[in-house]
């Protein structure tokens, strides 16, 4: 256990073989220690993993069935957890942490003990890794707050969460689907500061046939409902959040992505 690194990245996957080989080759190059744990959530052919990626020890973990992401995570966390890792860093299967991302949150967590969870901005790119716009957030406490009572103001798989916030707050629901992320960020914002670094430090798919698209309307309804059960009668941005998601709930996907490829690039 003297050995053992600070950090562990998180990862689940389900049906993409290539896409985790890909993660695991760019997280192979980085040489900031950190061990690395993969859930196959019960993919129909088993993912398969080396033990090692560069310095990284790699440890898989497969699922007998397909219960949806939030187990998949908890089944990782309950494994991280007992073995007294420090800071949790999450990736999904086919991103790209960039150069330095992990040793930079990690960093920021040692310096900041009132930070719960951290994220970075990022560029977000089609399946052909063509750049489609950057996704920048609020990196102060109350900015994101703020932010939050629209939409997630971190982007789930540049996260790095503190070990023992998730030992307060517990660990993903399942009451929203395909929104355990969104969950997790108000519950922590509540106990602990939340930031993002300001600086692109991962490359993240925004996939034509992936789960972006297959479940945004399902994402969009547990917003909706995690922001009627985190409702504040004295916050106007409250009202704005929930008027918002119903907004968006008749906006095509395909407009959307078309309005932030012209703004945010």
């Amino acid at each position: 256990m003297d050995d053992l690194p600070t950090v562990c990245a998180l990862i689940p996957v389900f049906r993409d073989q290539g896409g985790i080989s890909k993660t695991l080759e760019a997280i192979a190059r980085d040489p900031f220690p950190y061990d690395v744990v993969v859930v196959d959530d019960g993919s129909p052919k088993p993912i398969q993993c080396p033990g090692q990626a560069g310095i990284h020890q790699v440890t898989l973990l497969r699922l007998d069935s397909n219960r949806g992401i939030e187990h998949a995570l908890n089944a990782g966390l309950q494994r991280l957890l007992s073995r007294e890792y420090r800071y949790i860093a999450r990736l999904d299967a086919d991103d790209t942490p960039m150069e330095g991302r992990i040793a930079r949150q990690a960093e920021f967590l040692d310096r900041n003990a009132d930070v719960g969870a951290v994220g970075t901005w990022a560029k977000c790119v089609d399946d052909g890794g063509k750049h489609l716009f950057t996704l920048r957030f609020p990196t102060g406490h109350k900015e994101i707050l703020r932010k939050q009572r629209y939409v997630p103001a971190m982007l789930h798989p540049t996260v790095m969460i503190r070990a023992d916030a998730i030992r307060e707050i517990g660990l993903y629901s399942d009451r929203y689907k395909t929104a355990e992320d969104y969950d997790l960020f108000v519950r922590l914002g509540h106990k602990y500061r939340l930031a993002n670094i300001p600086a692109v430090l991962t490359e993240y798919i925004v996939s034509n046939a992936g789960t972006t698209i297959a479940k945004r309307r399902r994402n969009l309804v547990s917003r909706l409902r995690i922001q009627r059960d985190y409702f504040s009668w004295a916050d106007p941005h409250a009202y704005l959040g929930v008027a918002r998601t119903i907004l968006f709930m008749g906006i095509p996907f395909g407009l959307l992505i078309a309005v932030k490829r012209r703004l945010w690039q």
